[in-house]
């Protein structure tokens, strides 16, 4: 033993898995392929004969549900009164039985039409003062019904009885239910009732369960009602057939060959029979066991293959982890895919992505820093200028113009006094949509004093929005770009649309969209593309309001800018939907 396990020591990794599969597959494996072949037969036989009976037990319910169909319709016209009374009464005129025709006719068309499997309803009478009308209503006479099965109908005491298969005038074989139309102390009977269903219809109850073997619908007699083979319609089954069906399961010996025989009776008597060949059984039995052989041949050279796969999925896993550290090393700090194993490996790798996503979070938050130092120092800037300072110097030029009677100067410096004093906005980065709209419209002002008529400038702004939050001094430098740039010459006008509207951006969440659309001169395509990038120079104000909007509300938000040579230029600023705080 000593010996033993000193030798297995000793091998390597690939001799060790080599040996175990040989030992965990292949013995196992020799094993159940020669007990699988000894009891296989047996166990053949008793899933056939489940099947074979599973199989008969629903083509029972299927037929059973036929047939109760057909015994519903039989009592509602055995219990119909009015029915009784149009077909026992003395008809005296040509005419007066006319309203007996259309109940009976408006009655049994109904009911052909709510079973479309059935070939016929009719009715046979005594009553000679009611002549037939050609369809459901006819007399009791040899040639309407036959005596033989006349002589059932009266011995069944007003029971449902089946006939056997008889072809109708179409050549096509019927299976009628007839019952005989008693008075109400059932004594005496005053006509005839049958109800026939196609033959058809029963066997493709069956067909579809005939596979590999053969499958017979009996009456109560033994007699074939059904089956593929018309030629035995009507036949005992003994006689058609050959074997008795003493026994519901039993080997029977059909022409020389052994076929397994299930039957399952009904309620009223008729059986469902299955014959199965027992070569076509085993046959199946000598495949699966040669599967077997093959599978047992071909299972050591699995064995070796799996070793190999087995040993290139651990080199695989290692190598990955290999490259994820050279790309950690480079910057990417993306997060290797979870592959769910407990192993040392799969262990390794969960702390590697742990390493990585604490390397991130760390580079992170000093991004998020130097961001905040940023801001801080623009605020700084900001703080350096003191708005009260500001707006009082310029409340006071104004005063000295209109002293002077200079009312321009006097316009153009409250304009600016009121555009300092909404922008500063006290230090804060954020006001109101309407605040925003009239730091604008005081900067236009200003504007038109210098340029007359040189533009003119259009709001649709939806004012349920004026309320809601925004950045400060974002549709300004775009109003400020579209005169200084946009300006086709001194004798066009130009038109400036300045809109507010609220839609749903693509994640789903709604979103406010400010646009200011022009149509002057307009630009080429490469110069749009160029004036959002961070390599760009030129378009400050532009490009500032982008970075501004991004690292307030994130990469999903910012400008877009569609332009076009000659057909002018449409700037739009999405931002979340914010109401004021």
């Amino acid at each position: 033993m000593n010996r033993l396990k000193t030798f297995f020591k000793n091998l390597s990794l690939l001799q060790k898995l080599l040996v175990m599969f040989l030992t965990v597959t292949i013995t196992p494996l020799l094993f159940i392929t020669i007990f699988f072949y000894d009891r296989t037969e047996q166990r053949l036989l008793e899933l056939t004969y489940e099947n074979m009976s599973s199989s008969n037990q629903q083509i029972n319910s299927n037929v059973n549900a036929q047939l109760d169909s057909l015994r519903q319709i039989s009592s509602l016209i055995y219990t119909d009164e009015a029915l009784q009374v149009y077909l026992t009464q003395t008809y005296t005129t040509d005419y007066s039985y006319v309203e007996a025709y259309r109940y009976i006719d408006g009655l049994l068309y109904s009911m052909l039409t709510a079973n479309n499997n059935l070939a016929s309803i009719n009715l046979y009478v005594y009553n000679k003062t009611l002549p037939e009308d050609g369809l459901f209503l006819k007399h009791i006479t040899p040639e309407n019904l036959p005596i033989q099965y006349l002589t059932q109908l009266l011995q069944t005491y007003g029971n449902n009885i089946f006939s056997d298969v008889i072809p109708d005038k179409s050549g096509k074989n019927v299976i009628y239910l007839g019952r005989i139309l008693n008075f109400n102390n059932q004594n005496q009977h005053y006509g005839m009732l049958t109800i026939g269903l196609y033959e058809e219809l029963l066997y493709r109850l069956i067909e579809k369960e005939e596979q590999n073997k053969s499958v017979y619908l009996l009456n109560e007699n033994n007699q074939i009602i059904s089956a593929s083979d018309k030629s035995l319609l009507n036949l005992p089954f003994s006689d058609a057939i050959g074997p008795d069906l003493s026994s519901n399961q039993k080997v029977v010996t059909i022409n020389g060959h052994p076929n397994l025989l299930v039957y399952n009776t009904m309620q009223h008597g008729w059986k469902t029979v299955s014959l199965t060949p027992i070569d076509e059984i085993m046959r199946s039995s000598r495949k699966t066991a040669m599967q077997i052989v093959v599978i047992a041949s071909f299972s050591l050279g699995l064995s070796l293959l799996m070793i190999v796969v087995i040993a290139k999925y651990f080199s695989h896993r290692l190598r990955k982890l290999n490259r994820q550290a050279l790309r950690v090393e480079q910057g990417n700090f993306i997060i290797l895919a979870d592959d769910f194993s407990k192993d040392e490996i799969g262990q390794l790798g969960t702390a590697f992505n742990k390493m990585s996503a604490r390397l991130k979070e760390l580079i992170d938050t000093l991004y998020v820093k130097e961001i905040a130092k940023r801001d801080a120092e623009l605020y700084a800037l900001q703080s350096q200028i003191n708005p009260h300072f500001l707006y009082n110097t310029l409340s006071g030029i104004s005063s000295l113009a209109i002293q002077n009677s200079d009312m321009e100067v006097s316009k153009i410096v409250n304009h600016l006094a009121r555009f300092y004093q909404t922008s500063l906005n006290m230090g804060h980065q954020y006001i109101t949509l309407d605040k925003e709209l009239a730091l604008t419209k005081h900067y236009l002002a200003i504007q038109h004093m210098r340029f007359d008529d040189g533009f003119i400038e259009h709001w649709e702004i939806d004012q349920s929005l004026s309320s809601h939050e925004t950045l400060k001094l974002l549709v300004q430098p775009f109003v400020e770009n579209a005169i200084n740039h946009a300006m086709v010459d001194d004798h066009t006008c130009l038109n400036i649309t300045i809109r507010v509207y609220q839609s749903i951006q693509v994640a789903g969440a709604p979103a406010l969209f400010l646009e200011i659309e022009d149509d002057g001169c307009g630009m080429p395509s490469d110069q749009v593309a160029t004036l959002l990038s961070k390599e760009s120079k030129a378009g400050y104000g532009i490009k500032n309001v982008h970075e501004r909007v991004q690292l307030a509300y994130g990469p999903h938000y910012g400008v877009t800018i569609h332009s076009q040579v000659g057909s002018g230029t449409k700037i739009m600023i999405m931002l979340p939907l914010q109401p004021r705080s």
